[in-house]
């Protein structure tokens, strides 16, 4: 609560704050550190970032909190180093959960800029190790969610990051994120390049090409805690399902107007849900089929990927 000599917190008291946001109970909401403050937390002592150096570092609203006055979010001052259940990581950037646990982790921080590269940032980063039930793995990771009991919930990252893992439904190259089930089973993760996997209606190439690495927590390639597909999305693959009367439907990955209009078309990747007996697409209850009931034919690599353009005035190599 406010008073004349700052803001009370369940952290000691914060002075020199400005840019401030309450709740309508009075209790503070976020705020930006201007001054050097020293917050006790069940982590250690927390110094928020007060100094805007100006070209690397995001000067943002340095602390968050949640109704019930638990810290939601802290910008530090410097790389801190602090105590999880994976063991001991650098930190900038800390979310939290409304109990006071960790829930995600950002080892860096910095604003990608003209005057500051993510290729700068990449080298910044340091190569954490994370033992996982399929593998242990050495690589930078851009932030870790974890989930309230400490265990890992995902990860993401750096778009250079690429390695293998090896699991029941192959060995496969994963790049931009990784989810994981509370119990340390694999949930999803990105492909690193087209690869052919098993599903309830035979071999998909399971690839997004539009995948971007923004967010570890969703994935294109998504399984089930037995390890069976649970979901997939393929930019090559057609699927044709067949009704008793032979009617066909077919699904397959579209061309639309991109970003700058009819000029160049933007190739949008299938996406298919297995769900038991099952099938669906886009993840539309009208677009979903019974496998026992249609026949339904996969083939692969029938779509053709050549960039399409807007107009013969503007090929780019349509056939």
């Amino acid at each position: 609560m406010k008073n004349e000599e700052g803001v009370e917190t369940k952290y000691g008291t914060l002075q020199g704050i400005t840019n401030v946001e309450y709740y309508s109970d009075g209790g503070i909401k976020e705020c930006t550190t201007n001054e050097k403050l020293i917050l006790k937390t069940d982590y250690g002592n927390l110094i928020p970032q007060y100094e805007n150096e100006g070209v690397r570092r995001r000067f943002i609203k340095t602390l968050a909190f949640y109704p019930n006055g638990i810290l939601k979010k802290i910008a530090l001052e410097e790389q801190t180093v602090i105590e999880t259940s994976i063991g001991s990581l650098s930190a900038e950037l800390i979310h939290f959960y409304e109990n006071g646990k960790i829930k995600r982790v950002f080892p860096l921080n910095g604003k990608i800029t003209g005057y500051w590269t993510e290729d700068n940032e990449f080298e910044l980063a340091k190569n954490i190790k994370f033992e996982l039930d399929f593998g242990i793995y050495e690589l930078k990771a851009m932030n870790i969610l974890f989930y309230k009991s400490g265990n890992i919930k995902s990860i993401t990252f750096w778009p250079k990051e690429f390695f293998t893992i090896n699991i029941p439904i192959g060995k496969i190259g994963v790049r931009y994120g990784l989810g994981l089930y509370e119990s340390g089973k694999i949930r999803s993760f990105e492909p690193a390049y087209p690869v052919v996997v098993e599903t309830p209606i035979g071999k998909i190439t399971a690839f997004d090409m539009n995948a971007n690495g923004v967010n570890g927590d969703i994935n294109s390639l998504n399984l089930y805690e037995d390890g069976s597909i649970c979901s997939l999305v393929t930019s090559t693959d057609v699927i044709i399902v067949t009704n008793v009367k032979g009617e066909e439907m077919i699904f397959k990955p579209e061309y639309s107007a991109g970003m700058l209009g009819e000029e160049e078309l933007e190739m949008l990747p299938l996406h298919i849900q297995f769900q038991g007996d099952y099938i669906c697409f886009h993840n539309k209850k009208e677009n979903k089929y019974s496998i026992r009931t249609y026949k339904i034919t996969v083939i692969n690599n029938g779509f053709d990927l050549v960039k399409k353009c807007g107009s013969c005035e503007n090929c780019q190599g349509c056939i």
